[in-house]
């Protein structure tokens, strides 16, 4: 659920930060959205108990099981230049004690495809590699790995113009 998530906070004009759970207690993590200028934060149902500081409006993930939808018309999305920003993740903090947003743009994300394809193909022409996506989406690297693989296989992402 977690790449639906980052695909519907983005598809709604908002840029996702991406945090991992490795953290180490949630002061860090309001630091990071306080210093990101976060809007809001979506939770899953294990973090609700640390969340009693939270310093934005928060709100639980849901589940597509509880979603009701009929057919709704989306809007065209904005005109977006190569040099905006599409996620906000961070660094580890493992070298200065805290950690640091790094803000990722569509340049970026080009650039990973562009790459990924110079170093990497599936492993027989006759077949697809398959991929396993087993982890949250909070750094750079396993986010880019979606990519990499719809680069890979000839596939591509298209943005859907009605939910159904």
């Amino acid at each position: 659920m977690d790449i639906l998530h980052i695909y519907g906070i983005s598809r709604a004009g908002f840029v996702p930060q991406l945090i991992s759970l490795r953290l180490p207690n949630p002061t860090v993590v309001y630091e990071l959205l306080q210093k990101a200028q976060a809007r809001a934060l979506i939770y899953g149902d294990d973090f609700k108990v640390v969340l009693n500081d939270c310093p934005v409006p928060h709100y639980p993930s849901i589940q597509r099981e509880g979603i009701s939808l009929g057919a709704t018309e989306l809007p065209m999305l904005d005109y977006s230049s190569p040099d905006d920003t599409v996620f906000i993740f961070h660094t580890s903090g493992s070298t200065s004690g805290c950690p640091k947003l790094v803000p990722c743009s569509h340049r970026w994300i080009d650039s990973v495809i562009v790459k990924t394809r110079q170093v990497c193909s599936p492993l027989s022409p006759d077949r697809r590699d398959v991929t396993v996506w087993m982890c949250v989406f909070s750094l750079p690297r396993l986010f880019s790995m979606h990519f990499d693989y719809l680069a890979l296989q000839g596939e591509h992402v298209s943005h859907c113009s009605v939910i159904r």
